[in-house]
């Protein structure tokens, strides 16, 4: 063995650097995110039942800026925690209308 530090070329160093990058990007995206002020809003709407409700769950997460959404079956509130610089009330409630449901 010539050199006792093959192990360490440089490509090798490259891509290690690489696949670490790759790794922290998201916790470092998620961390930007977390700082930023969120704003909740209250939706009166037409839901009626548990597929309602899961039909708003499994929609309304996606939208931008959105960090967590409750929906209340039985007083039929639909509340939204978002980032107001990503997205803003009236998309989040044309979003629940294009779901079909009143907001």
């Amino acid at each position: 063995m010539d050199n006792p530090f093959k192990l360490f070329d440089m490509k090798t160093i490259t891509k290690t650097m690489l696949m670490l990058f790759v790794l922290a990007l998201p916790v470092l995206t998620m961390a930007q995110d977390k700082n930023k002020k969120t704003v909740t809003v209250r939706f009166d709407t037409s839901i009626d039942c548990q597929n309602c409700v899961n039909t708003i769950m499994k929609n309304i997460p996606f939208e931008k800026g959105v960090k967590d959404v409750k929906c209340d079956l039985k007083t039929k509130i639909v509340t939204v925690e978002f980032i107001p610089e990503k997205n803003s009330k009236e998309q989040i409630r044309r979003a629940i209308e294009k779901l079909g449901y009143t907001a």
